[in-house]
């Protein structure tokens, strides 16, 4: 776990905000973060989803494959904790397909999750936590809530890069 101030005010967010609010005020926010997501990755031109833009090191396809790839694979994650307590193996695997077809895959894991999380105990195995490479061990709770600021940041990365297309 990084132990800046920033990460350690992230991760604060985090755990108070996962604590303190519904699984449905969850969804609400996390949804905030996928909306923007998709709206920036439609935003850019279609013939410059895969060019590298000056000064970055990822084309707009690159960071909204990342994006939904993570989120998918995330989503996988917390679904089974939340559900079963116990995490999934496998790796994550980055969807295939137009910026529409990750987009699709990506709400199609994302609507599976917030069914499976509404029907899982608010409090259900909040003690199996996992490893995040920036803000150390979270739960199922916790995860969830990151998707929505794992959203927001490649939403702004992709803002960005269409602006400079």
């Amino acid at each position: 776990m990084t132990t800046d101030p920033e990460t350690l005010r992230i991760r604060s967010y985090l755990q108070s905000q996962a604590a303190e609010k519904s699984v449905e005020d969850l969804i609400a926010r996390v949804e905030e973060g996928m909306k923007e997501l998709a709206e920036a990755a439609l935003a850019i031109n279609p013939g410059a989803r895969t060019t590298v833009p000056r000064g970055e090191t990822w084309s707009p396809e690159d960071c909204l494959r990342h994006a939904t790839g993570s989120d998918i694979h995330c989503a996988r994650q917390i679904l089974h904790v939340a559900c079963t307590g116990e995490l999934p193996g496998g790796e994550e695997q980055a969807p295939a397909g137009t910026f529409e077809e990750m987009l699709a895959s990506h709400r199609e894991a994302l609507d599976s999750l917030y069914v499976h999380v509404r029907e899982a105990g608010a409090g259900a195995f909040l003690d199996v936590k996992w490893e995040h490479p920036f803000f150390g061990e979270l739960n199922w709770r916790e995860w969830l809530l990151f998707l929505r600021i794992h959203a927001k940041d490649h939403a702004r990365q992709l803002a960005a890069m269409a602006g400079s297309s």
